[in-house]
């Protein structure tokens, strides 16, 4: 039984960190429920109030570095709040057209595109694509540095 729940902790990480290029599959909850998965029905010891601590504060800061690295690039670009709106439609539509690299292609060609239709300017435009894109990938490799410490942590604790 500990090798079935040891595969399903493992898959959970695995699906958090994918959770990072494809939106759809919520990042920091699946690595929180891979902890989870380990405190409740393997060892209940291993895991502390500080690493559970730790672990919640920076789950919910991770969160909210999604919304905010994106609006904050925008904003600091001069893009508007449809932008992050098309930026995000990007990311998860055009995986589904191009393959992995639409994460990138999406978020940056609607963003250019929106930004042309609404300021006419395509210097400006690209500015704003490049904003986003810059903030898109700029949180997310927060997001995998933060993620890849805690499973880290988590390893240490429960290996040795």
């Amino acid at each position: 039984m500990d090798i079935l729940l040891w595969v399903l902790i493992i898959v959970l990480f695995i699906l958090g960190f994918v959770g990072l290029v494809v939106p759809v599959l919520p990042d920091v909850p699946l690595l929180v429920a891979g902890f989870a998965l380990y405190h409740f029905l393997i060892d209940g010891t291993q895991l502390g109030a500080g690493f559970w601590i730790t672990t919640i504060v920076l789950a919910v800061l991770l969160m909210l570095v999604d919304y905010i690295s994106s609006s904050v690039a925008v904003k600091k670009y001069g893009g508007s709040t449809l932008a992050v709106v098309a930026a995000v439609l990007g990311v998860l539509t055009f995986p589904f057209i191009m393959g992995p690299i639409g994460i990138i292609v999406g978020p940056f060609l609607l963003v250019f595109l929106l930004e042309i239709i609404v300021k006419k300017d395509v210097n400006e435009a690209f500015k704003v694509a490049y904003g986003t894109l810059v903030g898109f990938l700029g949180g997310a490799l927060v997001k995998f540095l933060v993620m890849l410490g805690l499973v880290i942590w988590f390893g240490v604790l429960v290996l040795l």
